[in-house]
């Protein structure tokens, strides 16, 4: 009788590097999926995958997918990793930050995810799991977090701001134009620019450089 290892019957693969995620990015890109969850903290990632991941957002959006990307908040007050965050939300992508992401992991449907081997190791190792339970465990993880990490509209949090304002903060702080946010949010074009005048005058700002450094002083996004 042929008996399968652990690996075999609960779908691990292994990922050695960031050569190997790239790889498994790109087989993403050949068959896309219908919808892509991303998770991107700071570490353990090297550049290249944040840039094919914002290079896979963009293509799986043109053909009709639906991306989103949880990030940490420090990532906005990083110049690299700030460039990486305007590209996913000019791709197309829902972003969302929140103070303390731990993990980095990427959901595609409910086939596969791609998850850190060790996180707390810092390294560039990862896990490809396949299998239902495996997958949405994940998938039930990231939506679980999605959903908290944005008050509803007219709810404030903490800081004060609503749903629709921190939206609109964390997109304007990753380079959105009022149209690109107002595409991002399907808010209308008057509304956002109401919304971040609203902000930029409680902050006491004059331009919407200074609204998003002074939001970040503020640990707003």
């Amino acid at each position: 009788m042929l008996v399968r290892s652990d690996a075999a019957r609960t779908g691990l693969q292994p990922l050695t590097d960031s050569g190997a995620v790239l790889a498994q990015l790109e087989v993403l890109r050949l068959r896309p999926p219908r919808e892509l969850r991303l998770a991107l903290p700071r570490r353990p990632y090297d550049r290249r995958v944040r840039e094919r991941a914002a290079l896979l957002s963009a293509d799986l959006v043109r053909r009709g997918a639906r991306v989103r990307v949880l990030h940490g908040e420090d990532l906005t007050r990083d110049p690299a990793h700030a460039e990486d965050l305007r590209r996913l939300a000019a791709s197309g992508a829902q972003m969302r930050g929140l103070p303390h992401l731990p993990v980095w992991m990427a959901v595609a449907d409910r086939e596969l995810a791609i998850v850190p081997s060790d996180p707390g190791a810092g390294d560039s190792s990862a896990t490809l799991l396949r299998g239902r339970l495996l997958v949405t465990a994940h998938q039930t993880l990231f939506d679980q977090v999605w959903a908290g990490c944005a008050p509803a509209d007219g709810d404030a949090g903490p800081d004060g701001l609503d749903g629709r304002e921190r939206e609109a903060l964390v997109l304007l702080a990753a380079g959105l134009t009022d149209e690109g946010i107002s595409r991002r949010t399907g808010l209308s074009v008057r509304t956002v620019r109401r919304t971040i005048a609203g902000m930029m005058s409680r902050m006491g700002a004059r331009s919407r450089f200074q609204a998003g450094a002074e939001a970040a002083r503020r640990q707003w996004i």
